[in-house]
């Protein structure tokens, strides 16, 4: 069975953010209270930003960050594990009697979000974690928190309108 591309418009990405961070808020989401990290920053940066905007508060943008992970060809290795764990260590204080978000335009596998789970295990930490996908394949191993809409990766290829073919997704 061959897959159709499922193109994401900027329209369509953006309206979709801004209809999360709707959600969001009124789940009491916003910065005095949470902290977004962005996973997979070349791809999820432009949702992670509109979101931390549009949970501003009393003047306030929501703190934040990013994070690299690793692309379909390549494993959760020492170079990812060192950023993760030297970003983690910078931004703790951050962290402190916050909600954490982690944030992704399009969760796949899951993999990604499970391997984050596992590492907040593994340090401890005691924090709320929260999983936002804009999109999120409905075969995925991994189940978000919050979820814009779900796509079948069986039968779509899902390629955002700013996409251009590269190395890792040959």
């Amino acid at each position: 069975m061959s897959r159709v591309d499922y193109i994401i418009s900027q329209k369509k990405e953006t309206a979709l953010t801004l209809s999360l961070a709707e959600t969001l808020l009124k789940e009491n989401f916003n910065a005095s209270n949470s902290v977004v990290i962005t996973v997979s920053i070349d791809y999820s940066s432009n949702i992670g930003q509109l979101l931390r905007h549009a949970l501003s508060y009393n003047g306030d943008v929501c703190d934040g960050f990013g994070i690299d992970v690793p692309y379909p060809d390549e494993i959760w290795d020492e170079r990812y594990i060192n950023e993760l764990v030297t970003l983690f260590d910078l931004y703790e204080y951050k962290l402190k009697d916050k909600k954490i978000l982690f944030v992704e335009a399009g969760v796949i596998r899951g993999s990604n979000y499970t391997f984050l789970l596992n590492f907040l295990q593994e340090r401890g930490l005691q924090i709320d974690v929260f999983y936002l996908s804009l999109f999120e394949n409905k075969s995925s191993i991994f189940k978000s928190n919050f979820v814009g809409e779900y796509y079948d990766n069986e039968t779509q290829d899902l390629t955002f309108w700013w996409e251009k073919e590269n190395k890792h997704w040959i």
